[in-house]
Parts: structure tokens; C-alpha cells; sequence
């Protein structure tokens, strides 16, 4: 749980693997997928349900934060 850091959603890659991060309402869920564009399909999904912008640049490694 991460208190009081807004809903969010972000691809990254790292280890051959894409990663969405959710962040919503103080909780964070990683989703791995193969390959990019079912990353992007799955995050670009996730931002319309909460109602987010469209997509942030993606980070090159998991640990780029």
C-alpha cells in the first residue's frame, strides 16, 4: 500500500519483460506482459477506467523511477 500517492498507471521494461504499474487509491498492482503492445493495450485500458490522461513516456527499466 502507498498512502496518499494518486491513481496512476505506467509501462515500463526491464529483464525482456513489459510491466504496467497501477497505482489507485493508495494500492499498487504490477501486470507483466511479452510484449509492448499488449503492455500499452492493457495500461491505455486501465487509464480510461480511472479517468486519467493519455500515456506518460514509458521508463526504459523497472527501476528507472
Amino acid at each position: 500500500m502507498v498512502a496518499g500517492e494518486p491513481d496512476d498507471v505506467r509501462v515500463k521494461n526491464g529483464d525482456g519483460k513489459w510491466t504496467v504499474r497501477i497505482a489507485e487509491g493508495g494500492k499498487v498492482i504490477l501486470q507483466t506482459f511479452e510484449n509492448q503492445a499488449d503492455a500499452e493495450h492493457f495500461a491505455e485500458s486501465q487509464r480510461s477506467r480511472l479517468g486519467l490522461p493519455g500515456k506518460p513516456p514509458i521508463n526504459d527499466r523497472i527501476g528507472a523511477d
